[in-house]
């Protein structure tokens, strides 16, 4: 018997973090031994478990040509108390990130131009929930820290690598030492070690979070460094971060959207060219001054 979901199921990063039963996984653990009419009812939720939010216990019946008491069945043999509980799992699933909760069977729009459409209207919906979200007071806060830090650190794992490498790329060209971790081939400890109340930590943690996330930032915070935390609207609060900027990244397709991140991590670039000015300016020429010298640059 599949173990029935924590009390806590639906806190933190995911389903695996806080001990939560996976819905696909109880129904792989379970599959061999299901009887036929509970069978096809399995193999539709394996399908696109993440039409099992969306869909109450007689739809999903109707949908695999079963019946509501093979649902029901089904969902008590997986180990969950009721089908609403089997539902909440596929939600927080979805709320964690996985793409495969966030598959569904039918596409956002039937013909090419919609699809355009949807996509540029979703990316715009993000961007402007998540810059109109946002306090002035906070945005000087950040911008004086970056702009005055003795060293300002961005990290990222996964998908937030990526979105950390693009802010240390532009702030790099206006201020000395920024620094990308993790460092390939390198462990954390030496760098997160020497971090002090001068320096910033730039920490990038859309969902699906590693662990390390949050150790990291609460090792900075205990030695004194401000910390940036730029998530998602789902993420938990970690009480580590100095400041929290959460970005909108979802839509209707499987994967989550990171054009909001990009534009709130553009916005805090431009600000920092624009506190640090001719400092700024003297540094960026410097650099251009040697792209010349060593003819990187075409």
């Amino acid at each position: 018997m599949a173990k029935k979901p924590s009390p806590a199921a639906g806190s933190g990063d995911g389903p695996a973090a806080r001990g939560h039963t996976s819905l696909e996984k109880a129904i792989r653990d379970q599959y061999a031994s299901l009887p036929e009419s509970e069978r096809r009812i399995a193999d539709q939720i394996l399908e696109f478990p993440g039409e099992v939010a969306a869909y109450s216990a007689t739809e999903l019946a109707a949908l695999s040509n079963g019946s509501k008491a093979a649902v029901t069945r089904l969902i008590q043999r997986l180990g969950f108390a009721s089908y609403e509980d089997a539902r909440r799992a596929a939600r927080d699933a979805q709320t964690w990130g996985s793409p495969v909760y966030l598959m569904f069977k039918e596409p956002v729009g039937q013909g090419f131009s919609a699809r355009i459409q949807s996509h540029v209207e979703q990316d715009a919906r993000n961007i402007a929930l998540t810059m109109q979200s946002l306090n002035p007071d906070t945005v000087r806060a950040i911008v004086d820290a970056i702009c005055n830090a003795r060293r300002v650190f961005c990290i990222g794992w996964r998908n937030s690598h990526f979105l950390a490498g693009y802010f240390q790329w532009q702030i790099v060209q206006v201020r000395g030492d920024v620094r990308l971790l993790p460092t390939p081939g390198a462990t954390l400890a030496e760098e997160v070690a020497a971090m002090t109340k001068d320096d910033v930590l730039v920490s990038v943690g859309m969902r699906r979070r590693v662990p390390q996330t949050e150790m990291v930032m609460n090792e900075a915070r205990a030695l004194g460094t401000r910390v940036l935390y730029v998530t998602d609207m789902a993420a938990p609060p970690v009480e580590s971060a100095t400041w929290t900027i959460p970005c909108a990244v979802r839509g209707t397709d499987p994967f989550d959207r990171y054009g909001s991140a990009l534009s709130l991590l553009h916005f805090l670039s431009v600000a920092v060219v624009e506190k640090l000015a001719e400092r700024g300016r003297e540094h960026l020429q410097s650099i251009e001054r040697v792209h010349d010298a060593l003819d990187e640059l075409s």
